[in-house]
């Protein structure tokens, strides 16, 4: 760091705010910011959500399950690891997880 009024090398001083950076010819730099703008907020906890059916919430989907049967699904999209690479999509079964790769193009 240069000092704005002559470009010397700045050097470390101590101040009562701590180190500080200054001109070794005198010269002011701009002043410290003693004050902050912090807002504090308090954060209550999140309400935890439960499943108590077994049932995946986010399986919002009709797709029927080839392992189990089950009628709801979640669609997971996995995008590419390479650019000549399509999409696919898989859809999760909501009750047992046993997820499936759909072929072709959904859309």
């Amino acid at each position: 760091m240069f000092c704005k009024t002559c470009g010397s090398l700045l050097q470390p001083r101590q101040t009562e705010y701590g180190k500080w950076m200054s001109c070794p010819q005198g010269h002011s730099q701009p002043k410290i910011v003693t004050s902050s703008d912090t807002i504090v907020s308090s954060n209550k906890p999140s309400q935890v959500i439960g499943i108590s059916d077994g049932k995946n919430p986010l399986a919002v989907h009709d797709h029927i399950c080839k392992k189990c049967g089950h009628d709801k699904a979640e669609l997971i999209e996995v995008a590419p690891f390479y650019s000549d690479e399509d999409q696919f999509i898989r859809m999760k079964c909501g009750k047992c997880g046993f997820a499936e790769k759909l072929e072709g193009r959904i859309g």
